[in-house]
């Protein structure tokens, strides 16, 4: 019966590892994971989010864009493009990674992109 009982323990401490590095591995409290490229499902933008925090992106219309990122909270994201000189627009959105899909919704402009991964 000991036997029985110090085998059933050690596998609860393997299970409560595993799911230890699962959520260390996935990064779960420090929001979606989004670097790479990404192209939206209607249209033509394209964007690319750098490890660094910057990203490059086109629109729809092949307007480039490029500027720095970074994540806010939970599911928040804060943009900051430069434009001509020393004058820097920051724009801030919600951002939900779904798989290989991501989305972001822009309050402010009440406008919701959607990209998919491309290698």
């Amino acid at each position: 019966m000991k036997s029985h009982l110090c085998h059933m323990l050690s596998r609860c401490r393997r299970l409560i590892a595993l799911i230890v590095i699962s959520f260390a591995t996935y990064g779960c409290a420090s929001g979606p994971t989004i670097v790479g490229n990404w192209k939206a499902v209607e249209g033509a933008a394209t964007v690319n989010f750098a490890a660094d925090g910057g990203f490059q992106a086109v629109d729809n219309q092949g307007m480039p864009v490029s500027g720095k990122y970074r994540l806010v909270g939970a599911n928040g994201i804060q943009f900051e493009i430069q434009h001509g000189g020393d004058e820097t627009e920051t724009i801030e959105a919600r951002v939900i990674r779904a798989g290989e899909r991501l989305t972001l919704a822009f309050p402010g402009e009440n406008t919701v992109e959607s990209y998919e991964r491309i290698p």
